[in-house]
């Protein structure tokens, strides 16, 4: 009789041992499936992400009028510091520097070495001046930029990024650079020889600034109003800019926000 019990005993503790293992198996399994499907997930997320390309991102303006008393506002509570790009004005220095890269005249015209004569871009690409009377004279190397600023007839502005082999359209003066508070965006233009500069938006693509707005184009498109002297500018956050219009044109300053926006 003693015998029996402890033989039903054994068999009980075999039997519930048996049903909490498949239980501890099928919790198991089904904790697996869901982690299986939680990476599957955060891959194809991190893959579409990361298969955007940049450079087939289109972007649009939206401006808006405002008055002097909101400039200002925002002007004092904006808390941008604008990065000072180094610069070089002395052409001795710079025409060492850019031994190679920068060949200048031995001797122009008028008997100014700093002008122009031929240029080998770091890219492989090639510049030169076949026009022996226009010269563009040496002004300033942005050596962080890598780029060149001559000037031309009429004191037009005339630059070159010496990387990339881009010039003045799409690379501008550096002297007019203003960068959003991340320095996703900046502010850029240059002078094309008569009143009124030519003003660009660029947008910070891998290792390069990429034009992606003729930002005085589409501001006379949206407000009538000729984009001219740009005389006062500043961010507010990567994609809200505040600008004045101060050419005296049309009467006195003209304040506006503009907002970059991803189409």
């Amino acid at each position: 009789m003693r015998y029996k019990i402890n033989t039903f005993l054994l068999l009980s503790a075999i039997l519930s041992f048996s049903v909490q293992s498949c239980k501890k198996e099928n919790q198991q399994e089904s904790l697996t499936k869901t982690d299986v499907q939680k990476t599957k997930d955060t891959l194809t997320s991190e893959s579409v992400s990361a298969g955007k390309n940049e450079k087939d991102i289109q972007y649009i303006i939206n401006v808006e009028k405002i008055d002097s008393v909101d400039y200002y506002h925002f002007a004092i509570k904006s808390t941008t510091t604008q990065l000072k790009l180094s610069k070089i004005t002395d052409f001795n220095q710079a025409r060492k520097l850019l031994k190679g890269i920068v060949e200048f005249n031995d001797k122009s015209e008028d008997g100014d070495q700093s002008a122009v004569k031929k240029i080998h871009f770091r890219n492989g690409k090639e510049y030169g001046n076949k026009n022996e009377y226009d010269y563009h004279y040496f002004v300033a190397y942005y050596p962080e930029e890598d780029i060149l600023l001559c000037e031309g007839g009429h004191t037009t502005d005339i630059s070159f990024n010496l990387s990339n082999g881009k010039e003045t359209e799409e690379t501008g003066n550096p002297d007019y650079i203003n960068f959003s508070p991340k320095s996703e965006f900046r502010l850029n233009g240059h002078f094309g020889g008569q009143e009124c500069s030519s003003y660009f938006i660029q947008k910070k693509i891998g290792n390069d600034y990429v034009k992606i707005i003729q930002l005085d184009e589409e501001f006379e498109k949206l407000t009538k109003v000729w984009l001219c002297v740009v005389s006062g500018a500043f961010w507010t956050d990567d994609n809200t800019l505040y600008l004045t219009e101060g050419s005296n044109f049309e009467g006195p300053k003209k304040y506006f926000k503009v907002k970059i926006i991803e189409k």
